[in-house]
């Protein structure tokens, strides 16, 4: 490609892209985004992590509220930070962190269990200068998946609860697959 086409379109493109960075319209640019997917163990902790977008100019006091869903799109509420609600099922586990002022923040939920398995989406409500209230929420939402960890972990776990040291299981099992292995009369005198 010539120089002589190369110019017009670099010029072209910087006009396009000085253009969209311009133009602003606060009742369609917005978003909440979050990841897709997470994973954590059972018993463990997760971070629902959102960060959420809007083009317009905030209220001096935008008293940002943010809620939780889970299920689908128009699920049932399990968390609502203006109203100070928190679902039965999620007492005492379910946290919010979004410094005063910030956009990005993260919903955690502790002590992870089979039933959290689920969808969830994070709801954004504030205050604008230009239209007053507004909400909206993330669209695809985060799938947790709650799995049971790794087996070794669980079962050095477990020994230790019981006061014993792997180093005994794994003797004693040695033991008892010889014992297994042997023949019946062997073990007469």
């Amino acid at each position: 490609m010539g120089l002589s086409l190369l110019l017009p379109l670099l010029l072209l493109l910087a006009t396009l892209q000085a253009g969209n960075s311009e133009r602003c319209d606060p009742k369609m640019d917005y978003r909440m985004d979050q990841p897709e997917h997470l994973s954590a163990p059972k018993g463990g902790t997760i971070h629902i992590n959102f960060t959420f977008y809007y083009c317009g100019a905030l209220a001096k006091d935008p008293r940002v509220n943010i809620a939780l869903r889970r299920t689908h799109f128009h699920g049932q509420f399990i968390y609502n930070s203006s109203r100070h609600f928190v679902h039965e099922d999620y007492k005492d586990r379910i946290v919010l962190n979004l410094p005063e002022g910030q956009k990005s923040g993260f919903l955690q939920i502790l002590n992870l269990r089979e039933e959290d398995e689920n969808t969830y989406f994070c709801r954004v409500q504030l205050k604008t200068q230009r239209f007053g209230w507004q909400l909206w929420q993330s669209i695809l939402g985060t799938k947790l998946t709650v799995y049971l960890g790794d087996p070794s972990k669980i079962l050095r776990r477990s020994m230790r609860t019981l006061g014993f040291k792997m180093t005994s299981l794994l003797e004693a099992s040695a033991h008892f697959s010889t014992l297994a292995t042997t023949p019946p009369d062997a073990h007469v005198p």
